[in-house]
């Protein structure tokens, strides 16, 4: 009778991870958007970092990428393209976990939206992003 209770207590709880995890929900969607209102929306994160800071923001883009010889770091980011095809702007992003994508892949991928530093310099990333 214990083992079946148990068992009862584990699939439940792992139907309550597995929801919760569904159900996570960005606080900016920057993915459904036109290229217009996503470049509008994804500058206005990167002009006003402090009122983003920890929010959950969701962009679909382009993988772009770069390494510094220096560190010997790779950084990734998600970029997108104006309405115009004439500008471009990004995001930095690393993954929680998993594989990176390729160069020019169109990704959509989520983030908590943060700042750090880096030496002097202040920038800013996706931390614990998922690629969705």
């Amino acid at each position: 009778m214990m083992k079946k209770f148990m068992c009862a207590v584990i699939i439940v709880m792992m139907f309550a991870v597995t929801s919760a995890c569904a159900k996570i929900k960005p606080d900016v969607d920057l993915s459904k958007m036109n290229g217009v209102m996503a470049y509008s929306g994804l500058f206005n994160v990167m002009c006003n970092p402090p009122a983003y800071e920890g929010k959950i923001i969701k962009v679909k883009g382009f993988c772009d990428s770069t390494h510094d010889d220096d560190t010997g770091k790779d950084y990734y980011a998600v970029v997108l393209i104006d309405g115009s095809m004439c500008c471009m702007i990004g995001v930095d992003f690393v993954l929680k976990s998993g594989k990176y994508p390729k160069v020019g892949d169109m990704i959509t991928v989520m983030g908590k939206f943060e700042q750090y530093k880096d030496g002097e310099d202040t920038f800013c990333r996706l931390s614990d992003a998922e690629l969705m």
